[in-house]
């Protein structure tokens, strides 16, 4: 075998080597590194719907304006609504008197309770009376002792104070049933403490505040519009925390931890990129053909070979102040697998 032909062959052995050893290198890197260029920006939004309906009187905000939390937003007029709670003040006013004066009524009442008791006491004391003289004068009249008229006038006596007896027992009953009862008149008072509660509700509902730091989308409202109950009036991107949400194959995700550095290329500003962490690896997704509640839908790119299904991996970007965030922009995230550097 001549030189030039063994040389030939080292070279060419070299260079399968060195192809073997880059595509080892690579897979290294790439199972320590998993990239995707699947991923987009994400943020929480908040709907904002009123919970009362009216005019709008006053509009302080514009769309894509950046705003804080609580600042006013929108104002609908508060006029029929205080007056509805006024008129629940009232209720609530009135209440509370006629306890007081039921209260003062009941304590009458029941002094006059009291005094027809006693008055029955009183009446059984004349009746047990009445029998022991009757009691004492029939032996003697027997015995010629006592004359036929004390007896006759006893036994009157007796019946006069049992039937005395029975007059009080009536008025009394009477006059314990003739107390009135507040626990009635308390109740309608939880009631209108209730709806006064809820009328102060509906007040302070008349101001919609912004419920995060964010930017105000998706407003198209002009002063003097109707808001009604239930309808979203516009939207509020919370500004605090934003997300690439990447989707990785499902052979990557053996490698993926929640935790793991990543960096994110947002298109057209790959010269800033954004770092941030794994927060969480999706734990489903909506299955080709099929349909299921609340998962999300990650469309493979093949349909006519075995495709390896990609799943959604959530990036908490460290920075929510770049201006270029946007949701639904698109992103590629690299991940660093176990925090290597």
């Amino acid at each position: 075998m001549s030189t030039k032909h063994l040389a030939g062959r080292v070279i060419a052995f070299l260079s399968f080597a060195l192809a073997l050893a880059l595509i080892v290198v690579c897979v290294i890197v790439v199972d320590r590194r998993p990239r995707t260029h699947d991923g987009y920006v994400y943020a929480y939004s908040a709907m904002l719907t009123p919970e009362v309906s009216g005019r709008i009187v006053a509009i302080q905000i514009r769309n894509d304006k950046i705003v804080r939390k609580g600042d006013v937003l929108l104002r609908i007029d508060p006029e029929p609504f205080q007056y509805k709670l006024e008129q629940a003040k009232a209720q609530v006013a009135a209440l509370k008197a006629q306890i007081d004066l039921t209260g003062r009524q009941v304590t009458s009442q029941g002094s006059g309770a009291q005094a027809a008791a006693r008055q029955v006491d009183r009446a059984r004391q004349q009746v047990s009376l009445a029998q022991d003289t009757r009691k004492r004068l029939e032996p003697l009249a027997a015995r010629g002792f006592a004359t036929a008229q004390q007896l006759d006038q006893a036994q009157t006596d007796e019946r006069s104070a049992e039937a005395q007896l029975a007059s009080s027992i009536q008025q009394a009953s009477q006059a314990k049933e003739a107390i009135g009862d507040v626990e009635s008149l308390k109740a309608q008072l939880l009631g209108a403490i209730a709806a006064q509660q809820l009328a102060e509700r509906d007040l302070r509902e008349t101001t919609i505040t912004a419920p995060v730091n964010g930017r105000v989308v998706g407003f198209n409202l002009a002063l003097g519009s109707f808001a009604t109950a239930g309808h979203p009036v516009l939207t509020v991107i919370d500004d605090d925390n934003w997300y690439a949400v990447a989707n990785f194959r499902e052979t990557e995700l053996a490698h993926l931890h929640a935790g793991d550095v990543a960096t994110v290329w947002v298109m057209g500003h790959d010269d800033q990129p954004l770092a941030g962490s794994v927060e969480s690896l999706s734990a489903g997704v909506q299955p080709t053909g099929s349909v299921g509640p609340g998962l999300p839908q990650v469309d493979r790119n093949l349909n006519w070979v075995v495709v390896a299904q990609r799943f959604p991996v959530w990036i908490h970007l460290r920075r929510s102040d770049a201006s270029f965030l946007r949701i639904g922009a698109t992103a590629s995230v690299r991940v660093t697998h176990d925090h290597a550097s």
